[in-house]
């Protein structure tokens, strides 16, 4: 009796200086509104645990950041992702996330710059290449519908430079067309004097040529990223159409 009597009290004695860890109570109470999904009671409990923890919970750190980032505390979401990131902590996740804050802060510079970086520590990650692929592509067509035509190729060469097959076979289509276009309108415009300026109607064929050229070439890495891609079949049988 008297051994199983000390095995209570010993039991109990772990049982209190367990609850009088430093920080148990917030943390468990942010832990408890995480499942809750009261993601401001959640953030609140875990900044004061960190406190206390002297910021030595890494996984703590970046539930910090995911809370903040669903309350919307976008400043503080920032902050706690950049920590993350420096404990090289769920790195795509953190990278994801710090660029999400940032996008709400309207810091586009800082955006790009977190998920560029975040490309390079997590090659080929799917979430961040579609966040970054969705920035220029929407740049790119931007850039198309206002007439920039090197503006838009610019930002869609840096979508097809991607790994994920969606994002290079969206802007190698963006590519092949916008040339095919361009060369297509060259031609049109320069029908009104095809008879009656012939140098000046050769010297614009040369120019729809050369954009036909490079839609060709981009029909080309198209068809090798997705080979049953429709649309790349009918640019293919336009562009040897007209380069003939």
């Amino acid at each position: 009796m008297k051994k199983i009597v000390l095995f209570i009290l010993v039991g109990l004695m772990t049982g209190i200086l367990f609850a009088q860890e430093p920080g148990a109570a917030e943390k468990n109470a942010a832990n408890d509104a995480l499942r809750k999904k009261d993601y401001v009671t959640a953030f609140t409990n875990l900044e004061k645990y960190l406190q206390i923890n002297e910021y030595k919970d890494k996984a703590a750190i970046y539930n910090a950041a995911f809370a903040a980032n669903k309350s919307k505390n976008y400043t503080a979401a920032e902050k706690y992702f950049d920590m993350s990131i420096k404990n090289n902590y769920k790195l795509g996740s953190s990278y994801l996330g710090k660029a999400q804050a940032e996008e709400e802060l309207k810091k586009e510079s800082a955006m790009l710059s977190t998920l560029e970086e975040g490309l390079k520590a997590v090659p080929g990650n799917a979430k961040l290449e579609n966040k970054y692929g969705t920035y220029f592509m929407k740049k790119g067509q931007e850039a198309q519908k206002a007439n920039k035509l090197e503006e838009a190729v610019e930002n869609y060469t840096k979508v097809s430079a991607l790994t994920t097959k969606a994002q290079k076979v969206q802007a190698l289509t963006a590519l092949s067309q916008l040339y095919y276009n361009d060369g297509a309108g060259i031609l049109q415009k320069a029908a009104s004097f095809a008879n009656s300026d012939k140098e000046k109607y050769a010297a614009e064929e040369k120019k729809a040529q050369a954009a036909f050229k490079k839609a060709e070439e981009y029909v080309g890495q198209l068809q090798a990223t997705d080979a049953e891609n429709p649309i790349a079949k009918e640019l293919a049988k336009q562009i040897k159409s007209v380069l003939k």
